[in-house]
This record gives C-alpha cells, structure tokens and sequence, in this order.
C-alpha cells in the first residue's frame, strides 16, 4: 500500500527544489493547479501516466516518489501523523509498522480498531492479548471470544 500523504509531500519537496509552482507543474503535466495541490496534500492521487511524467520532471526514480523504499517509521504518540491513516492501519496489521499495539490501540477510530482486531482474529497479527485485551471495549472482547466458545 501506498502513504499518498508522503507522497505528496515529495512532490511538494521536489517542485520548490525545482524553483516551480504548482502552476508551473500543473502547465508542464497539462492539468490543473487545484489537482497539483491536492496531490500535494495527499487527497488526490496521480495517474500512473502521470506519475510518470512526474519522474521526469524530476528526475527520479518511480520508486523514489512513491517513497517505495523509505523506512515506515511512526511517532508513537500520534501514528497518523503526516500519513493516510489507512495506509498506516495496513502497515500495522502488514507488519510494516512495528508497534505497541497496547500503548496506541486508543488512537484508532472504531472502524479501524475492528480492522485491527480482525487481523488478529484471523491470525495475520500477532500481540501481547494479555496487554491488549485490558484497552479492549466489552463489545471488543466478544468479537474477540466468539468463535472461542463455539
């Protein structure tokens, strides 16, 4: 999965390295200057043509700009921060992004602690339950030990 906040972020960094404005990408790609800034700030997304092109401009690497081989690492005290929170949720249960899940488990929505908490159902993410299970809402536990009673 890709973090399109990150790489909006390299877009951003690699444009002003460039001297250009989003205007000037925006002409350069044949787009517009509003589709720049949103994938500028993660809420739009290139097409693979224009990723491309995007390379070119540039001068780097598809993998550079997709931050294909940038280490994932998350401050601990706010996991989301600067990143897609759904890419982040995929990293934790991929096990790309190693972290307590006892200590961080409250900075989850209740859609993405379920997400969570399916992988660990299914076997895809191993925890410490004993920790875990402590920060779990009552209904959160019995999703957890409904098939262990079958």
């Amino acid at each position: 999965m890709i973090d399109f906040v990150k790489v909006g972020s390299k877009i951003t960094k690699y444009r002003k390295e460039q001297n250009l404005t989003q205007d000037d990408v925006a002409e350069k790609l044949f787009v517009s200057r509003q589709l720049v800034s949103k994938w500028e700030n993660g809420t739009g997304v290139p097409s693979i043509d224009v990723l491309l092109e995007l390379c070119q401009l540039f001068q780097i690497t598809f993998e550079e700009l997709l931050c294909l081989n940038d280490e994932v690492d998350v401050d601990e005290n706010n996991i989301f921060k600067g990143r897609n929170r759904l890419y982040v949720v995929q990293s934790v249960i991929d096990g790309k992004i190693k972290v307590d899940l006892s200590e961080v488990f409250y900075q989850f929505s209740p859609i993405e602690r379920m997400m969570v908490l399916k992988a660990i159902k299914e076997g895809r993410l191993k925890v410490r339950m004993n920790e875990l299970y402590l920060k779990l809402t009552q209904g959160e536990q019995n999703y957890l030990r409904k098939d262990d009673e079958k």
